[in-house]
């Protein structure tokens, strides 16, 4: 699997896990689920590493909430 398709992957299955979400609850449970999905491409074989998501998702909530 190339960088393009383990991207899609990953992509399609935070928005599948999003969408199928049966109760109502607030951003922390938002986070766990996109976390629980994401952890499970932290390996030698996918190449993704824990810290270069959390940076990412610091630098995102950075360039929105004006500490960038």
């Amino acid at each position: 699997m190339n960088d393009k398709e383990k991207f899609k992957k990953l992509s399609l299955d935070i928005i599948k896990t999003l969408y199928d979400i049966d109760y109502a609850g607030d951003l922390s449970d938002i986070g766990n689920e996109i976390g629980i999905v994401v952890a499970k491409y932290f390996s030698d074989d996918l190449g993704y590493e824990k810290d270069d998501f959390l940076s990412g998702l610091r630098h995102g909530i950075s360039l929105t909430d004006g500490t960038h």
